[in-house]
């Protein structure tokens, strides 16, 4: 899996903003409100056009993300009205987590097996494929 931290996501969620700005101003506009681990929120603000409905302009802000960096795929997790010409609309990562939560996945795996992290370190690489490949078919369980 990919590693994701709120401080490379706000990076890019950034020049995405530049570029979506850039192009959708002053029609629609979008603004950060805040980032964690794995999702943003942005505000945005504008007539919208009313025969496209607005949820297309949330969803090129999608396309313009994933056309800036491929690493991540992207979802609406939620959208809100805030005033008739603002919305406020929260994006998470689609079908990711992160090494962090991989890595603790992982340990509490090895703790129902019955074994510690510092078992599986000492035990040699082909016991170790072994767990790792039993872990990765735990995870869809």
């Amino acid at each position: 899996m990919t590693e994701t931290n709120s401080d490379h996501l706000k990076d890019l969620v950034l020049r995405t903003i530049q570029v979506y700005n850039r192009y959708r101003s002053p029609q629609t506009t979008a603004k950060l409100v805040k980032v964690k681990k794995d999702e943003f929120i942005l505000d945005f603000e504008g007539s919208f056009c009313t025969t496209c409905g607005a949820k297309v302009y949330f969803e090129d802000f999608i396309y313009e993300l994933e056309t800036i960096n491929k690493k991540f795929k992207f979802e609406l997790a939620e959208t809100t009205a805030t005033t008739p010409q603002s919305f406020r609309v929260r994006y998470r990562i689609k079908d990711s987590f992160s090494e962090l939560d991989e890595d603790s996945l992982f340990r509490e795996y090895l703790l129902d097996q019955g074994l510690s992290f510092k078992e599986y370190l000492v035990s040699n690489s082909c016991t170790r494929d072994v767990i790792k490949f039993n872990f990765r078919t735990w995870l869809f369980e």
